[in-house]
């Protein structure tokens, strides 16, 4: 499946945004993998109204439909972290709630859709994208890796919805 779009997310997608991540949190019982979201929490729909005001929110758009979407966020979130490319905080990109809709799984368009959050990432100046995934979220890590990322580091990571939780963090040169 192609995607029709990608491109950054305005205020008036917040309906399509929320949809989509609510479509996600509900699946998440039926997922054996996954990121462990508690909707209404971490996201909520006031949190992605903040996110595509404050942060860059990127889309994927199909008939119409926002089927995928991800938050990058500029700057060190990972301090613990001894990442191998230094860099000004920023030329750092952070990616958060990388999500497709669960009836476009599979499909092939998770790949250009992370291809356009990258190419956003370079319109926007970064040099490096940061990211952390669950450690048992294996589809995802997998999915990262064959794009470009590499693992730099397994440690424990306080969400503030799951608290401590095993994580992996990942780099993507730019």
């Amino acid at each position: 499946m192609e995607l029709d779009q990608v491109r950054v997310a305005q205020l008036s997608d917040l309906k399509g945004v929320t949809s989509l991540y609510k479509a996600v949190c509900d699946h998440q019982l039926l997922d054996k993998y996954g990121a462990k979201w508690t909707w209404g929490e971490y996201p909520s729909a006031n949190g992605l109204r903040d996110f595509i005001q404050q942060a860059t929110v990127v889309v994927g758009v199909k008939d119409n439909q926002i089927i995928a979407a991800g938050v990058m966020t500029t700057g060190e979130e990972y301090p613990d972290v001894n990442w191998p490319t230094k860099v000004n905080e920023r030329e750092i990109g952070i990616w958060h709630l990388i999500a497709v809709h669960p009836d476009y799984r599979r499909t092939g368009g998770s790949h250009q859709f992370l291809d356009g959050l990258l190419n956003e990432a370079r319109r926007e100046g970064k040099r490096v994208i940061h990211l952390d995934v669950l450690a048992d979220n294996l589809p995802s890590e997998k999915l990262y890796s064959k794009i470009g990322f590499r693992l730099i580091k397994e440690l424990i990571i306080h969400y503030d919805d799951i608290g401590d939780q095993q994580a992996k963090v990942m780099k993507y040169q730019l």
